[in-house]
C-alpha cells in the first residue's frame, strides 16, 4: 500500500529528521546507506540528526562535515544483550522529542520502541526501513511479538515486492511503500580488464552470511570447466582469477579452504578496502559475484552495477529485482556451486562476445536505480507523512 498523492509534492524543507540508528559498523550496506539518504535530505534542506552508538568511522565524520547533527555513545559492550540501545535510551528521548519524523533502520526490542513512541508527539512520524527481506516467524508467540513492534510505526520502507508480501503474510496490515536504498553517486565509466585474463571479484565483509565456501566452491568448477575443457576453441581468455575485497572473521577459514581447493594460485584475499578505493577495485574486475544466503538490498552490488560491471546473485533479499534485466547479470535460484559455475560462464561469454559492455550494464542500471531520483522519491514520501497530522 502506498499513499503518496498529489499533496506530497509541497516541499517541507524545514522538517527535522532523526534516524535513529543504534549500532553504527564502520563499514556496511545500512550505514552507508544512513549516509546517502542523510547527505541527499541535508542538501535538500531538511534537519537532520543520527544518533548511534559505536566506533567514530569515516561515514559518520563525512555526515558531520555536512552539517548532520551526529550524537554518539561509544560504549558496545554487552550488544548482545542490548546494553548499548538501553545505554542510548536517554539520548534518544530527548532528541526524539524534536522530531517530525523518526527512521530505524532495525528493529529495537519492543520495550524501547514503546518507551521511544511514549515520549514522542502525536504528530512524530515512526518509519521503519527494513534491513533484510523479513522473514516470517513460524511460533505464534514470536509472530505476535513482531505485530507488536510493526504497528508502532506510521510506514515501513521495504526494498522490494517480496519483502512487502512477507510483512502481509506475518499480519502486518500497516502502510508498505516499495523504494530501493540510495545509492552511491555514479564515478567514472571504465572499460573491462584488458588482457587474457579473466577477473571475477566479490565485495563485502567475509561473514557467515556471505556464505562465500559457495563462491570458492563455484569457481572452482567454473575454472575447470571452461579453462581446463579441450572443446573451447576460440576463447578470448586463458585463464581466470577470483579476487575478494573486504576482510571478516571468516578470512582465515576461506583461504583454507582456497588451499583445499587447489586455488592458491588463482584467488587473492585483498582485504578491507579504503572507501575511495571502491571504485578501482570495481573496475579491476570484469564481474563480481555474490553467494549470500540472506541480504535486503545489497548496496555493494548496486554500486558495482553504477560502475559498469555485471553481478551473478543466488536468489536471496532484492536481488531478483535488482537483476531483472539480463543485462545486469543473473540470478541463480539454487544454492548449488555447479549451477552457479554455470552462470558465472554465460555472463563470461557474453563479455566475450562484446554482447555486455559497461555502458549498458550501466545504462540499464540507472533506469531504474539512478540516485538523485531514488533520493527524490524519499523527499515525496517524507513530505506526505508530515503534511499527514500538519
Amino acid at each position: 500500500m502506498s499513499f503518496i498523492g498529489q499533496s506530497s509534492r509541497r516541499q517541507n524543507s524545514s522538517a527535522r529528521v532523526l534516524f535513529y540508528f543504534g549500532g553504527f559498523a564502520s563499514v556496511g550496506g545500512i550505514e552507508t546507506f544512513c549516509r546517502n539518504l542523510l547527505s541527499h535530505l541535508k542538501f535538500r534542506g531538511f534537519d537532520c540528526v543520527l544518533v548511534c552508538w559505536g566506533k567514530e568511522s569515516s561515514l559518520l565524520g563525512k555526515l558531520a562535515l555536512l552539517g548532520v547533527k551526529v550524537i554518539r555513545s561509544s560504549l558496545r559492550w554487552g550488544c548482545k544483550w542490548n546494553f548499548p540501545d538501553w545505554l542510548l535510551l536517554p539520548i534518544g528521548i530527548r532528541q526524539i522529542q524534536n522530531a517530525d519524523i523518526v527512521l530505524f533502520g532495525k528493529l529495537f526490542p519492543l520495550r524501547i520502541l514503546e518507551i521511544l513512541k511514549q515520549n514522542s508527539s502525536n504528530s512524530t512520524q515512526f518509519v521503519y526501513i527494513t534491513p533484510y527481506k523479513p522473514e516470517v516467524p513460524v511460533p505464534l508467540l514470536e509472530r505476535q511479538y513482531l505485530l507488536k513492534s510493526l504497528s508502532l510505526f506510521d510506514l515501513i520502507l521495504v526494498q522490494a515486492s517480496s519483502f512487502e508480501s512477507n510483512l502481509q503474510k506475518i499480519g502486518y496490515d500497516g502502510t508498505i511503500s516499495i523504494i530501493p536504498y540510495i545509492p552511491q553517486q555514479v564515478g567514472v565509466l571504465q572499460d573491462f580488464p584488458y588482457g587474457s585474463e579473466f577477473k571475477i571479484g566479490f565485495l563485502g565483509r567475509l561473514v557467515e552470511d556471505k556464505n562465500l565456501p559457495l563462491l570458492l566452491k563455484a569457481f572452482r568448477f567454473f575454472y575447470d570447466r571452461y579453462f581446463c575443457a579441450v572443446d573451447q576453441p576460440n576463447k578470448a581468455y586463458s585463464t581466470a582469477s577470483l579476487h575478494i575485497f573486504g576482510n571478516g572473521y571468516l578470512r582465515q577459514e576461506l583461504e583454507e579452504l582456497t588451499q583445499q581447493l587447489g586455488l592458491e594460485s588463482l584467488i587473492t584475499f585483498h582485504g578491507e578496502i579504503a572507501n575511495d578505493q571502491v571504485e578501482s577495485a570495481i573496475a579491476s574486475c570484469h564481474l563480481f559475484a555474490f553467494t549470500s544466503r540472506s541480504e535486503g538490498q545489497c548496496l555493494a552490488a548496486l554500486e558495482i552495477l553504477s560502475c559498469g560491471r555485471p553481478v551473478v546473485a543466488t536468489d536471496v533479499g532484492a536481488f531478483s529485482e535488482i537483476l531483472l534485466s539480463s543485462c545486469l547479470g543473473e540470478v541463480e535460484k539454487n544454492a548449488d556451486p555447479e549451477i552457479f559455475a554455470d552462470n558465472l560462464i554465460k555472463v563470461m561469454k557474453r563479455i566475450e562476445q562484446s554482447e555486455l559492455s559497461p555502458d549498458l550494464v550501466r545504462s540499464s542500471y540507472l533506469e531504474r536505480y539512478d540516485p538523485d531520483r531514488v533520493g527524490d522519491r524519499y523527499i515525496e514520501l517524507l513530505n506526505a507523512l508530515c503534511l499527514r497530522n500538519a
